[in-house]
């Protein structure tokens, strides 16, 4: 199913900056039982070393769940370490 033309309950999440960075973030909601389409991967697949709009990949899912895919990706993000704050 395209998820474009069931948009009724499907909604694009995020935009991933190539197909890796998509992969993971669709292992994770996968890992918490939410179900992903990725849009653009085949250009990203094709062109890996490319950046930009042209590796972009889109994410959607279920528009029900859209809400706790979102604050799943959230709390997952690895925040970068102040070197200079001490631990």
């Amino acid at each position: 199913m395209n998820p474009e033309e069931n948009s009724q309950a499907f909604t694009k999440l995020v935009t991933a900056n190539g197909l890796p960075e998509a992969d993971v973030w669709k292992a994770v909601l996968e890992a918490s039982g939410i179900q992903v389409f990725l849009r653009h991967e085949a250009m990203a697949a094709v062109i890996p070393e490319t950046a930009g709009e042209i590796a972009a990949v889109d994410l959607w899912v279920p528009r029900d769940q859209a809400a706790e895919a979102l604050q799943i990706l959230q709390d997952e993000r690895v925040e970068p370490v102040d070197e200079d704050e001490p631990l």
